[in-house]
């Protein structure tokens, strides 16, 4: 088939059009880890939680998206986490500053945590992000074929008032988790959402 010259691609214009359609057809799984959502005024100025007045802080939202893998004869499960936390007391910036996930490795089942981000929005809208270089893992235990490790971080700037979020991706290999999925964490939550 010929094409008229205006339709005819050169070799960089044809290698520049393959990378420009690649790099769309890449984009819907990384789109999750690669945007924040706009923050809620409201939850800005939130001076008391929802679903228990004694807490401290309050997970405003918690969403997993769910994927699965097939490599072969290795499955898995992929999940992209990300969570916005409401900071209401002293004891509340204390409790969630600093971040632990966890991974392990378990014969030839693995957790590895990838693409970590995080923010903390002040109460007056200002924005600190968290550095790449201030997420760092550590050993927590490493016993007869058993690792577990943490990726560990603290959150920039926290206060009461401010407003933490933070999102990872949780490659789950040799784990096919259609059937275990966390549903509460440590502080109360408003919203949860698996999709």
């Amino acid at each position: 088939m010929k094409f008229p010259p205006a339709l005819r691609l050169g070799p960089s214009l044809a290698l520049a059009a393959c990378l420009c359609l690649a790099a769309l057809v890449a984009a819907p799984a990384s789109a999750f880890v690669a945007d924040w959502k706009p923050i809620d005024p409201s939850h800005l100025a939130m001076k008391a939680p929802v679903v228990d007045k004694d807490a401290d802080a309050e997970v405003i939202f918690w969403e997993v998206r769910v994927a699965h893998e097939d490599k072969g004869i290795d499955l898995g499960t992929v999940l992209d986490h990300y969570v916005r936390i409401k900071i209401f007391t002293e004891r509340g910036r204390e409790s969630q500053s600093r971040i632990d996930i966890p991974s392990a490795k378990i014969g030839r089942r693995e957790i590895k945590i990838k693409d970590i981000a995080g923010r903390t929005i002040k109460p007056d809208g200002s924005v600190v992000e968290l550095k790449k270089e201030d997420v760092f893992e550590r050993d927590i235990v490493k016993a007869s074929g058993v690792k577990v490790k943490a990726k560990s971080f603290a959150m920039p700037g926290v206060e009461p008032g401010a407003i933490i979020e933070y999102r990872w991706r949780e490659v789950r290999s040799g784990i096919v988790s259609h059937n275990r999925f966390d549903f509460s964490r440590e502080i109360p939550v408003q919203f949860v959402k698996y999709n």
